[in-house]
């Protein structure tokens, strides 16, 4: 396993729609450090780390973002502690290892969000509908109720309001 990236480098893992990113530093991660890890821990799980090591970092990537290496690396160390296990963990039981020994301030969250502009576009077309003409109050008046709908939903309001 010596896959290497430049520092400037970001992959783009090939996944349908939506393009998947990995950063350049997290991927370096995976491959020089982490998947060598895992190798050593379970032998068992070498050749399929090695082998499909681009589908490791995919899953790894995306499942643990918002995470730092050093997070990853305790985890998979504990992990790593268990004398009877014989392959590899799957990412999900990583993320999982991490949630429990992290402070409920570090976990990143992972629910859903909207960005602060694309609630004030919600609002704008939600006004032009009902109609043409209205005062600038009507649309702040509108953009609140949106703001009120999401946060009702759990959805996370990113950005600031423009004015």
């Amino acid at each position: 396993m010596t896959t290497a990236l430049r520092s400037n480098q970001t992959t783009a893992l090939g996944v349908p729609g939506d393009a998947l990113q990995v950063s350049a530093r997290m991927s370096v991660f995976l491959a020089e450090e982490l998947l060598p890890l895992m190798a050593g821990l379970w032998p068992a799980s070498s050749n399929q780390l090695d082998s499909n090591a681009r589908g490791v970092a995919l899953a790894w990537g995306s499942l643990l973002r918002g995470f730092n290496a050093q997070q990853i690396r305790e985890a998979v160390l504990q992990l790593g502690e268990d004398v009877d296990r014989q392959y590899a963990p799957r990412p999900a039981e990583v993320r999982a290892a991490i949630l429990k020994a992290a402070p409920a301030a570090t976990v990143p969250r992972s629910g859903p969000s909207v960005s602060m502009r694309a609630c004030e576009m919600m609002a704008v077309v939600r006004v032009l509908r009902r109609d043409r003409a209205v005062p600038a109050s009507t649309v702040v008046m509108e953009l609140q109720q949106v703001l009120a709908e999401k946060s009702r939903l759990g959805v996370t309001v990113t950005g600031k309001l423009y004015e």
